[in-house]
């Protein structure tokens, strides 16, 4: 059949074109070759050697801001709010005037008050300046001369009747002159000493009268400066409590505002007895009293990390039993008024310094079920899974701890195509050449 096949065609093997011949060897060379597996190259990632330096340790915990001084500007006196100076929610500085209360009755009462005061001091100058102790002694000093006279007299008479030269009636006259005039000077002298009396009396009373003049001179003058109200301190200033024209300081000394000092601020923390042990040589009041000036760091909900500096100015005397915690107060400068009052913050305390503590990228630490691991390329190239314990960190870096040596290579970029026990190809990093872990000397959040 295939011979006829081939002769009705007109074709034999032997007149078959050469390409077809070609396609049958290579068609048949082609099946009896068999294919292999070819493995694909390693995968690419970046390593670096960690950072050996010295590291501060520190607790960290929340607190809240709370302002360094609060001064409620009160009405001292009753009157009727005459102006507002200030404008609500401002800072306001010492000694600005803030708030004026109608200062007209209490002008009046001052006035009232210096006019008693300048009666009382001409009445004082009219006591001392009294003459009546002069006329009194002056007085005295007359019957007493009229006294002597009619002793004369009298003694004079007695020795004229005694010689026979006298008659009774004149002895009896003159005998009678000598008392009256005894009885006038007697007279005399308890008016000079009621004189005295009432000198020195007058003159303590006048005195007394001059000293309580000022001395309502002086209230009525507090009274006017009372209704000019000035900031005592500076600081932020609340919304107002009474508008213009209300009637202030009835029987209370009516809130009329409040200013807040927030600059600088205090933080204060609650520190759990493990932290405060800790950190007890570094922390709170030293042995004698003095304070420690240990340092402190703070930062609010939207900043990285810790940028403000402070320092511990105070700690409680002892630990509460009731949440085993102790308060502890930073103070912080607060000079464009960020941190404000009541603010919830971090805060962290340095604890100790750890020496040549090894830092590596933060973004190499994985974690799994064991904990957190790192990926090192070993000999021969080759992943192998490291399980470390992460410590503190700084800036971008994050020290850590367990089975890992300064010059291991940490995987730090391609960690999802690493996998531990295959192989990898390491590439340094070009920036710089060996490691793209680089610290400061000095930590900083």
């Amino acid at each position: 059949m295939a011979s006829r096949s081939e002769s009705a065609s007109g074709t034999t093997p032997a007149t078959r074109p050469w390409w077809a011949v070609g396609m049958l060897i290579g068609l048949v060379a082609g099946c009896e070759q068999k294919n292999s597996y070819v493995e694909p190259p390693p995968p690419e990632v970046t390593v670096a050697t960690p950072v050996t330096q010295d590291v501060m340790n520190y607790f960290e915990a929340t607190g809240t801001a709370q302002p360094v001084m609060s001064v409620d500007i009160r009405a001292r006196v009753k009157g009727f709010l005459k102006e507002r100076l200030f404008k609500e929610g401002a800072i306001v500085k010492v000694g600005e005037l803030l708030m004026v209360i109608d200062e007209e009755p209490f002008r009046l009462a001052l006035d009232q008050a210096k006019t008693r005061l300048a009666e009382a001091e001409a009445n004082f100058t009219k006591a001392k300046q009294s003459r009546a102790r002069e006329v009194a002694k002056a007085q005295l000093a007359l019957d007493e001369s009229q006294l002597q006279l009619a002793r004369v007299a009298e003694t004079r008479q007695r020795n004229l009747s005694g010689r026979g030269a006298g008659s009774r009636e004149e002895m009896d006259q003159a005998e009678a002159n000598r008392k009256k005039n005894e009885a006038q000077v007697e007279s005399d002298r308890a008016s000079f000493d009621q004189a005295e009396a009432d000198y020195e009396t007058n003159i303590l009373v006048s005195e007394a009268n001059v000293g309580a003049a000022k001395s309502a001179v002086r209230t009525a003058e507090i009274e006017l400066s009372y209704c000019r109200m000035t900031a005592p301190i500076d600081g932020r200033i609340s919304r107002v409590n009474y508008q213009v024209g209300n009637l202030v300081g009835d029987g209370q000394a009516s809130l009329l505002a409040t200013i807040v000092k927030i600059d600088p601020i205090y933080a204060y923390v609650n520190v759990n007895e493990l932290d405060l042990l800790r950190s007890k040589n570094r922390m709170g009041a030293q042995a004698d009293g003095t304070e420690s000036q240990e340092p402190i760091e703070l930062g609010l909900a939207n900043e990285k990390g810790y940028p403000h500096r402070g320092l511990i100015d105070y700690q409680d005397p002892g630990v509460d039993p009731g949440t085993g915690t102790i308060r502890v107060r930073g103070v912080f400068a607060n000079p464009d008024g960020m941190i404000l009052p009541g603010l919830f913050v971090r805060v962290r305390v340095p604890t100790d310094q750890q020496k040549e503590a090894l830092l590596v990228p933060e973004r190499a630490l994985g974690t799994d079920q064991s904990g957190q691991y790192l990926l090192v390329v070993g000999a021969d190239d080759v992943v192998e899974y490291r399980a470390v314990k992460a410590g503190a960190q700084v800036d971008d870096l994050r020290v850590v701890e367990g089975k890992i040596k300064p010059n291991d290579r940490v995987i730090v970029d391609g960690l999802l195509r690493a996998r531990p026990k295959a192989k990898v190809k390491p590439m340094f990093a070009p920036e710089t050449g060996k490691s793209i872990a680089v610290a400061e000397d000095a930590p900083r959040s």
